[in-house]
């Protein structure tokens, strides 16, 4: 459904027209100067205009606003609404075709929508759906988006225009709106899959796809747009959060010459049974050579494996051995790590962690050209990724080893190209992200209900955190925030009601059958609990199973 209403002009003169310049990049690597909104081209019309792909730089750029809108932003409208169409998408973006101006074209087969300068002012609800991107050809994401959203922007005749949007058209404008402002489908993505062999022809670059779940396979050999710059690469990597940028690298056409990981670990009763890393059973699955050390192994033989790989570039996802100089310098290009935080922010073991439970709304993932420091390297390429308000540390991690994995690809063109300028990381402003300890693990208590909100979010799945109920240990999968007394109104009100300020760990009420547990400031609802020996339960089944009253105590010994 769509409603456009048309605003009078504004009776206020117009500011002052300022010269800009910026890259105008079409087909063969044209730029030109602009003054105003004035692309100086004549020929524009008849150049053929391209949909630049993953991995150009211009993608992750901001597009500057257009002054006012002129025949050259009429024509370059006109030209992006034939290469869309050509291409079966349904949205546009002029950054996707080397613009760096705001503007987009939308047709989902309603008529054109053509929006200058559009700004999103208003959104409510939210939806999860799959969208493509035509300039990621073949792949779908997961993305959670409003469900509706208010447009204001200008048409090409410099009026302004309000667009009220829902479902599948506000899904479509939040997506161009994103390419206006530097953001892929990749930086937003739950999951990534690429689209059905047999269904490519059809659906491939469908901007804006609506297509559910059970229309995609899981991302396989394709799903990574081909680098036109491939070079060998040693990977170095362990856990989960690595193999998404393993596999972009076959699958972008990379040639990785040999994969290292840590050795293989005891699992099991008794520890009989020995365990390899993800990283090494995705190498089998693709087929690659691997080496296996821990750090002694590394310091004595590394530098000599790479030479012996002729590795160009060393790439270095959570690997859990710091490198050695010399192995750093055995790669001709050096060795890149991939860090999920926004460096020099959460240098350490538990950035993922640390950034939930100090509720940061904001995180990414950071590429830098490693040096004998801990995640202190040059900046090579950095990607903000937003964290949702239920986002677990699972969650958050699938999301980041996603963006990542992009990130990666999009360095290695950079350094190939011989476009790569490292820069240092910002003096003075690092925070620390240590290794989880078993103190974090324990609730607290005398903490704000905030602070253990935040806590068992970032604690899931592993370690989780715990508090000890009867003198027997429990711990806590979710929670939700709830106002304490000296919060929530008169003693007596609402499921944290009471007489008083009650004793941090104490049972003040119940919410849908699940204790209310006061803190030192507010109160939290333990929805979803698990007793040492036990399985997971609801609040609700662990009150009526362990008779749990008003006033009973969590924590302590």
């Amino acid at each position: 459904m769509r409603a456009i209403y048309a605003l009078p002009r504004p009776t206020h003169p117009r500011p002052t027209r300022l010269q800009v310049l910026l890259n105008y990049e079409m087909a063969g690597d044209i730029r030109s100067r602009c003054r105003g909104d004035s692309i100086r081209d004549s020929r524009e019309a008849g150049r053929k205009v391209i949909i630049r792909t993953f991995g150009d730089p211009v993608l992750r750029r901001k597009a500057a606003p257009v002054d006012r809108p002129g025949a050259s932003i009429r024509r370059l409208a006109r030209r992006m609404l034939e290469v869309m169409r050509e291409a079966k998408g349904v949205g546009l973006a002029a950054p996707q075709v080397g613009v760096l101006r705001r503007l987009a074209v939308v047709d989902i087969g309603e008529g054109p929508l053509i929006l200058v300068n559009p700004r999103i002012t208003a959104s409510s609800g939210s939806e999860v759906d799959w969208e493509g991107c035509l300039s990621f050809p073949g792949l779908l994401a997961e993305i959670e988006r409003a469900r509706n959203v208010s447009v204001e922007a200008l048409d090409l005749e410099g009026e302004r225009v309000w667009v009220e949007a829902e479902g599948f058209l506000a899904r479509v404008l939040q997506h161009e709106i994103d390419h206006l402002d530097g953001i892929v489908i990749l930086d937003r993505a739950r999951a990534v899959r690429r689209v059905p062999d047999e269904e490519e022809d059809e659906e491939d670059g469908r901007e804006g796809n609506g297509e559910g779940p059970g229309s995609a396979e899981e991302a396989g050999p394709g799903s990574w747009p081909r680098t036109a710059h491939p070079l060998k690469v040693a990977f170095m990597g362990t856990p989960d959060f690595a193999v998404p940028t393993l596999r972009a690298l076959v699958e972008a056409g990379h040639r990785v010459v040999g994969v290292v990981t840590r050795p293989d670990r005891p699992a099991g009763r008794g520890g009989r049974r020995m365990r390899p890393p993800p990283v090494k059973r995705a190498a089998a699955e693709l087929g690659l050579q691997v080496w296996q050390g821990g750090a002694r192994e590394v310091r004595t033989g590394l530098a000599d494996v790479l030479a012996a790989w002729g590795a160009d570039i060393g790439v270095v996802v959570a690997f859990g051995v710091i490198l050695p100089s010399q192995v750093l310098r055995t790669p001709r290009l050096g060795c890149v790590n991939l860090h999920a935080s926004l460096l020099p922010d959460y240098r350490g073991a538990a950035p993922i962690q640390r950034a939930l439970m100090d509720g940061r709304r904001v995180t990414g993932v950071t590429v830098i050209q490693m040096d004998e420091g801990v995640d202190t390297g040059g900046i090579i390429a950095q990607q903000k990724v937003p964290i949702a308000d239920d986002d677990t540390a699972g969650t958050l991690h699938d999301r980041l080893a996603v963006a990542g994995a992009g990130l990666v690809l999009h360095a290695l063109e950079l350094l190939a190209a011989g476009r790569a300028e490292p820069r240092p990381q910002p003096a003075g402003r690092s925070v620390p992200a240590p290794r989880i300890g078993p103190e974090d693990e324990v609730i607290d208590w005398e903490k704000t209900a905030v602070s253990i909100e935040r806590q068992v979010r970032a604690l899931d799945p592993a370690p989780g955190a715990h508090t000890v109920f009867r003198g027997r240990r429990v711990k806590v999968w979710r929670v939700q925030t709830a106002g304490g007394p000296e919060e929530g109104g008169p003693a007596g009100d609402g499921p944290a009601g009471g007489t008083g300020r009650p004793e941090p760990g104490s049972v003040v009420g119940f919410a849908d059958g699940c204790p209310v547990v006061a803190a030192g400031s507010g109160a939290v609802v333990l929805q979803v609990l698990q007793p040492a020996g036990g399985s997971r339960m609801s609040g609700s089944d662990f009150v009526n199973g362990y008779r749990v009253g008003l006033g009973d105590r969590f924590g302590g010994r």
